[in-house]
Parts: C-alpha cells; sequence; structure tokens
C-alpha cells in the first residue's frame, strides 16, 4: 500500500526544491504537532513538510491523513543513531521537534548539525522560567545550551501554558495528577497562555521570519489568571468547582522536593512557577530577553477564550495519554486525613 511512499534512497528524485522552505518535523502525529502540520500544509506556496516516522506507524490514520494532505514521509525514529538520522535530515531547512522534553534529543541535533539544516526548534512549547525553578525547564535549558554549543543556527518557542491545562476537570472525570480537583492558592496571578490554534497560526510565521533567529519567542494569546479561567469552565458546563481543593505553598513546596514520584514533582515545580513565583508574565518574559510574537505579528488575531473552552470541553479530552501506573498517577494533592 506504501509502495509510492518516497523513502531515502529515492526521495531527491520525489522532492524538487523550488524556493520553499523545507521544513521537517519530529511528533506530526501529537497533539501541537498535527496542527503545526496542517497549517504548513496549507501553505505549500512557502513550505515543504516531510514527517518523521516509524516504519511501524504508517498505517496510522493520522499519518495517512498527514500524507494524503501533500506531506513528504522519511522512515525513522528519534531513537536512531545519528548517522541514520543525519540521511533523513538530507535538504531540510528547519527542523521542528515535538519529542517529549524528557526524550534524548542530542542525538537529532547532532545530526542537524552534520546534515547542515539551516535551524532547529527543540521541543519547549511551555512555560517561561528561569533556570534552577523546575527539572523540566532545566531539560530544556540543557537541550538549548547544547545546541549552542554545537553552533546550530535556532529558535526557541515558548508558548506560555497551554488554556486547556488551567482548566479544572469535570466533577464526573477521576482526581489525578493530569486531572487535578485541586488548585494553587495563587488564583489571581497573572500567567501567558496559548491555545492550539493559535501557536498553529504563529509557528509558521517564526520559522520563516530572520528577526527570530538565534532568538526565544513567546508566542502566546494574552495573560490570563486561574480564577478568570475556572470562571469560564463554570460558565460553559454549568458546574461549580468551588469545592475543589486549595492546595497549600507548603504542600506544593514539599511536592517538589520529593524524589518517590517524579511525576508529582514536575507538576509541583509547574505550579509553584506559575502561581506562587509567578515567573510566566509577559513582562519577565521580555525582561529575560524574550521576543514577543504579538509585537511580531500583530495581524494574527487572538482567540476567543470562551469558544476554546467550549471546545476543550466538547472534545472529552483528558491528557492521560502517557500511561503511567495508578500508583504514580493517583499521587494527587488532598488534605490531611
Amino acid at each position: 500500500m506504501y509502495q509510492d511512499i518516497p523513502t531515502l534512497p529515492d526521495r531527491a528524485q520525489s522532492y524538487t526544491k523550488i524556493s520553499k522552505i523545507h521544513v521537517l518535523i519530529v511528533g506530526a502525529a501529537g497533539r501541537t504537532g498535527r496542527v503545526i502540520s496542517d497549517v504548513i500544509l496549507q501553505e505549500s506556496s512557502k513550505f515543504h513538510l516531510s514527517i518523521l516516522v516509524r516504519d511501524a506507524s504508517l498505517n496510522k490514520p493520522i499519518v495517512k491523513e498527514l500524507i494524503g494532505a501533500g506531506a513528504e514521509v522519511r522512515i525513522g525514529d528519534i531513537s536512531d543513531d545519528v548517522e541514520r538520522l543525519e540521511l533523513c535530515l538530507e535538504d531540510v531547512d528547519v527542523l521542528i521537534s515535538l519529542a517529549p522534553v524528557l526524550v534524548d534529543q542530542k542525538p537529532l541535533f547532532l545530526a542537524a548539525k552534520r546534515a547542515g539544516v539551516g535551524r532547529v526548534v527543540p521541543s519547549d512549547f511551555g512555560s517561561t522560567a528561569p533556570k534552577g525553578v523546575s527539572i523540566m525547564h532545566d531539560a530544556k535549558y540543557e537541550i538549548q545550551d547544547y545546541i549552542k554549543e554545537l553552533g546550530l543556527a535556532h529558535t526557541f518557542i515558548e508558548v506560555g501554558t497551554w488554556l486547556y491545562v488551567m482548566l479544572p476537570p469535570l466533577h464526573s472525570a477521576k482526581d489525578t495528577l493530569l486531572t487535578l480537583k485541586s488548585h494553587p492558592a495563587y488564583t489571581t496571578q497573572r500567567t501567558i497562555y496559548s491555545t492550539i490554534s493559535t501557536i498553529a497560526q504563529l509557528v509558521p510565521r517564526i520559522i520563516a521570519d530572520p528577526r527570530t533567529l538565534n532568538q526565544t519567542v513567546v508566542a502566546h494569546d494574552g495573560e490570563i489568571t486561574l480564577n478568570e479561567a475556572w470562571k469560564i469552565a463554570e460558565k460553559v458546563t454549568g458546574e461549580d468547582f468551588s469545592d475543589y481543593y486549595e492546595i497549600p505553598d507548603e504542600e506544593l513546596e514539599k511536592g517538589s522536593q520529593q524524589t518517590q514520584n517524579m511525576l508529582k514533582r514536575f507538576v509541583s515545580d509547574f505550579l509553584r512557577s506559575l502561581f506562587v513565583r509567578g515567573d510566566n508574565t509577559l513582562e519577565k518574559a521580555e525582561a529575560m530577553g524574550r521576543l514577543d510574537a504579538r509585537k511580531l505579528y500583530e495581524d494574527v488575531p487572538y482567540a476567543n477564550v470562551e469558544e476554546e473552552v467550549k471546545q476543550h470541553y466538547a472534545s472529552g479530552f483528558v491528557s492521560l495519554d502517557i500511561g503511567p501506573p495508578d500508583s504514580i498517577i493517583l499521587d494527587v494533592f488532598k488534605k490531611a486525613e
């Protein structure tokens, strides 16, 4: 069925580069990767899209859809050796990695250096914070430092925090670390937020812009408080979330210090950074030298927050796709017995 898919030996005949930006996405089948891929495919006069796909994933419906829309397939995996990855990256202008942050991306970027990739975008797409605040952020900074050591041209993209992550789960949902029926005490701390639809519009602009080369860019929809987001959630769902547990600062601090449950540590670090420390604001991002995508691309419309919230709850989306065991995921913040 896939005999016509270009493989590494014959891809030179399958794609003739005519002043288009050749983008290769690792993780194109994921939630963020899919919407970015769709927009890049729609701008076929400007971009040519390749996607890195494992041989075992070729028959997945989402991969078939991307192929049908015009994506070129390059068979490979981020865990492949550098030599194989280098072949996969031939003729690529921009590499976007949307691999999970804790997956080792160093071989991928070493291969990009050897293949002469013009610009790389590592997996970040998260909130703004300085070094030393969370181990998740520090893992991102480690990759960024490695890219700089290699001398790779790059753009680092931060998105604040995803709006859907800030929304409370319905009462009918299970209380887990990924669907918390709890919140930090500081519900009025403003924080940068983003929606998937807006990021899909901004990323193609960012990766084609010479002003963003070797810069960190914050792509966002503005700032919002947890209280504002939850009020919209209550309006949309008709539920009252005031009974959800308010997590004391000391409990978040304890979660950040423990080493038994690393997922709980990630969540604790994240909540402390956003709502206790207040790291993720436009003022602090600009003070750290970030470029504001909204100032670069003023014509891109802002998302309608209420419509985004409606779509979130209508989709039934629950962020439980990483498959941790119950002993980890059910270790939530709770009142002392």
